[in-house]
């Protein structure tokens, strides 16, 4: 599914001329890869710090040289932060398969003090009017 995914990416990205001279290209420098994801390159280099997924090789000038692997997993996170919404903390654990279960509990959780807190208030509120 993985391959897939990166397939059609590499397609609509060659489509739109990127790779019409050379699609056996196989290196793509951090001002390329920010033009066909359409993100910064600040963004890139913060996303290598906080994504453990995303390291792209270095030249022997510094460099980043990232592969057609590293752009499909740039596009999976400014898929799941930008398109999906999720926090940097919720892409990283969906981008190492880990359960969303816990979102749910997170979520009746937030339901339950939701809820005490109104009962709360409620209270607070017919004391203050038997004043």
């Amino acid at each position: 599914m993985l391959e897939i995914r990166s397939n059609i990416n590499f397609a609509l990205f060659w489509v739109s001329g990127m790779e019409h001279d050379n699609p056996d290209k196989e290196a793509y420098r951090v001002g390329e890869v920010s033009h066909i994801v359409d993100v910064d390159p600040y963004v890139l280099r913060y996303w290598e710090k906080m994504f453990p997924q995303l390291k792209p090789k270095k030249d022997e000038t510094g460099q980043r040289i990232y592969t057609k692997s590293d752009i499909d997993t740039v596009l999976q996170i400014k898929k799941l932060l930008y398109e999906e919404r999720y926090t940097i903390a919720g892409a990283k654990k969906k981008l190492n398969g880990e359960d969303e279960d816990n979102t749910v509990q997170t979520s009746d959780q937030v339901l339950s003090v939701l809820h005490s807190v109104r009962e709360t208030l409620q209270d607070i509120s017919n004391i203050l009017n038997k004043k």
